[in-house]
């Protein structure tokens, strides 16, 4: 059983689902989480070093790169499997490539970095599955550097009603189904579902990232609030 409580239990999770990730993530948002993406990767602008927490398989970070040829990224996550499939995404792209960035296995809310040393903090799809959001926020407010940007996406709850029945529809009935035929185990998406429905709303989100520091905060609602776009400021 899946629990966010058992932290173990999420990073065997996401080893066992590591191989088909990508594959599943285009099917099951029909390709939409590429346009969101693409909207943080825009809203985090150009810093010179950035962290990007919960880096799976590299999507975020390495979007980031190729848009920035100038800068660096830290790919920081708990799952070395997932890890281990970025680092080969990243040779496969260019020796170069793989100059500019770095893994780093640990923990979201535990960063092993020293006060004031990033630019920009990224964190996509992820921030769900983090035990204790606000350790998170406060560690991640430690590790940047004063005007930096935190980035967070993620997927919520819509607001309309007649969004959230459909969304409730796709998620609960057909999502399952997908997981069970793309990914061959339809368990962790099952798990994913249910943390998007128990997850804090946006609006909480907001909040803790406010009480960690942050003094500017800007929240944009994604395709009737189907995803959510945080930027904080320090």
């Amino acid at each position: 059983m899946y629990q966010k409580s058992s932290p173990e239990s999420i990073q065997a999770m996401f080893a066992s689902i590591a191989t088909n990730y990508d594959k599943a993530n285009s099917v099951f948002s029909l390709g939409l989480h590429k346009r969101w993406n693409q909207k943080l990767i825009k809203t985090i602008g150009t810093p010179a070093k950035l962290l990007d927490l919960c880096a799976g398989t590299g999507e975020i970070a390495f979007g980031f790169l190729k848009k920035n040829p100038h800068s660096e990224a830290i790919l920081l996550d708990f799952c070395p499997e997932m890890l281990a499939i970025a680092q080969s995404k990243g040779k496969e792209i260019g020796k170069d490539f793989s100059k500019r960035f770095e893994i780093m296995i640990a923990d979201a809310a535990k960063i092993p970095l020293h006060a004031a040393s990033v630019d920009g903090v990224t964190i996509s799809y992820g921030i769900r599955n983090v035990k204790e959001p606000e350790k998170c926020f406060c560690e991640v407010h430690r590790v940047l550097r004063d005007g930096g940007k935190f980035g967070i996406l993620e997927l919520t709850r819509p607001s309309s009603f007649i969004m959230r029945r459909l969304h409730k529809v796709y998620t609960h009935f057909l999502l399952p189904i997908l997981g069970k035929v793309v990914a061959k185990n339809k368990d962790p998406y099952t798990y994913l579902v249910k943390s998007v429905q128990t997850f804090i709303p946006p609006q909480e989100l907001e909040k803790k990232l406010r009480d960690a520091g942050f003094q500017s905060v800007e929240r944009r609602p994604l395709m009737g609030g189907i995803a959510t776009l945080l930027v904080a400021k320090k």
